[in-house]
């Protein structure tokens, strides 16, 4: 066992099945309709028939799947971005703003999708590299070019197979991870794909110093392809850590965290259920069904040759003593109150996008049940934060760049107003010298008013600019400075 890369952890075995169904019912109806009975059991299991799988068809085929789950994931990601990240980078290191990842994606879509997957599963991975030309020929034209530069690679819970820690003095330090990668190979046409999986071997060894190993699976054994490297940071020196970054909706050591959604994803399931026998009753009960009483053989032949037409134009014989009625099932309100009881469970889960409250609510109220709505998305954005610091810090280790690098989420999600009063208050209070300028921008930062990745000195040189170019004045030559021209 401990030569088998692919070996997963325990706790990573008893999550995975939590993991994939938050997975499936954020990612919608499809998906779980394709799963079949792993999501809605078959009636009358046991009846192997042909005729029984056939009903299972039209039993899947009519039950609704209400996605209130992934729906509340996207309003959760999207009351985070309502307000502009903050991004503070090194020189060095201002491309992370269009490519943080070599593939062209913004820290900023690379976040919304770490924030996706830990509302959905409570866990993710960074891992920062640097993806060199060749070793030790990395120029700083190479850099500049893009051809080498540090960068970080997003791993799923579901990737992240195999980890350990050691006590290294005071700390506790990875050392060891195992990630899964799935990478595409092309065919010898040139037009098709296949993929290929691979391990890829994150290790401290025994002197306390990273390397790294890539192993590839086969269809008889896994083998090492990639044997161990040693990355080195931007001095050249070797690496006592290694540069992967947990995260979970708790915290961000490597313990599993409890996924946000999951309770939600298991009503949403209960729901699907309570539809399909609705649907199902519906189809079979809910259509009327005529009966005829009083006939004998002879009418009954007749009327199988003739055919019965039914309606008020219609003229419906029927011999001495015969009668003819509709039959129609009565309602039955059952299923449909269990599944309004789960969609009420739902909202008191945060699917806000199910139903909202028709009562009025005060500000205080409302600011109160927001707060408690999202006291985990605070978390949640809150450890997104320091991961993502944490992360641009060994970038620029990797680069050897210095400067400040921080990188911070909103987490003030109630609905930004601008009050005109406070506004005209804070104006006149940094008139009256009583308030800093800079915090008077601070707060206009915070609402995106102004761009909240602008240094005070950026806001200060164009005010400046603007102030020095208006010209106002000259066209009506009228008070101010005198009637003279702004710029003579």
């Amino acid at each position: 066992m401990a030569n088998d890369v692919t070996f997963t952890r325990p706790e990573y075995d008893a999550a995975k099945n939590r993991w994939r169904l938050v997975r499936d019912v954020c990612k919608g109806s499809e998906t779980i309709k394709a799963a079949g009975e792993l999501y809605l059991p078959k009636p009358n299991a046991h009846d192997l028939s042909k005729e029984n799988a056939e009903r299972y068809k039209g039993y899947k085929a009519r039950a609704v799947f209400y996605n209130a789950t992934g729906r509340t994931k996207h309003s959760l990601v999207g009351a985070v971005f309502r307000t502009w990240p903050t991004l503070t980078t090194p020189g060095a290191l201002e491309y992370v703003s269009k490519d943080i990842d070599g593939q062209g994606v913004s820290i900023y879509q690379q976040s919304q999708s770490v924030i996706g997957h830990l509302l959905e599963v409570g866990r993710h991975g960074l891992l920062v590299d640097y993806a060199a030309v060749e070793a030790g020929s990395v120029s700083k034209a190479d850099e500049i070019a893009g051809r080498a530069r540090a960068n970080v690679s997003s791993y799923p819970a579901e990737a992240i197979r195999n980890w350990k820690t050691r006590q290294v003095g005071g700390q506790h330090l990875l050392s060891l991870v195992v990630l899964r990668e799935t990478v595409d190979v092309d065919t010898d046409d040139g037009f098709g794909s296949e993929q290929e999986i691979q391990y890829r071997v994150l290790r401290l060894d025994a002197a306390g110093i990273y390397t790294q190993e890539v192993w590839q699976e086969g269809s008889a054994v896994t083998e090492m392809i990639v044997p161990p490297f040693t990355p080195l940071n931007g001095s050249g020196q070797q690496w006592k850590v290694i540069p992967f970054q947990f995260l979970g909706s708790e915290n961000n050591d490597t313990s599993i965290d409890d996924s946000p959604l999951y309770d939600m994803a298991e009503v949403n399931i209960g729901h699907y259920r309570n539809s399909a026998d609705y649907e199902d009753a519906a189809f079979l009960m809910g259509q009327p069904q005529v009966f005829m009483a009083g006939l004998d053989e002879q009418w009954v032949k007749m009327l199988e040759e003739k055919g019965i037409y039914f309606g008020s134009r219609a003229i419906l014989p029927l011999p001495a003593n015969g009668s003819a009625g509709i039959l129609q099932a009565q309602a039955n309100t059952m299923i449909k109150e269990a599944m309004d009881a789960k969609e009420e469970q739902l909202v008191s889960l945060g699917a806000r996008l199910i139903e909202r409250g028709s009562a009025v609510k005060t500000a205080t109220q409302a600011d109160n049940d927001s707060a408690a709505e999202h006291s985990v998305l605070s978390l949640v954005v809150s450890n997104v934060s320091e991961a993502y610091t944490q992360c641009l810090a060994w970038m620029a280790e990797f680069t050897d760049a210095t400067g400040k690098a921080e990188y911070k989420l909103n987490q003030d999600f109630t609905q930004i107003s601008l009050d005109a009063n406070i506004m005209a208050a804070l104006f006149n209070a940094v008139q009256g010298g009583r308030l800093p300028v800079t915090d008077f921008w601070q707060y206009l930062r915070d609402r995106g008013i102004i761009n909240p990745e602008k240094t005070d000195d950026q806001v200060r040189d164009e005010l400046e600019t603007d102030s020095a170019g208006l010209g106002l004045d000259d066209e009506t030559g009228v008070t101010g400075n005198g009637g003279q021209p702004s710029n003579p």
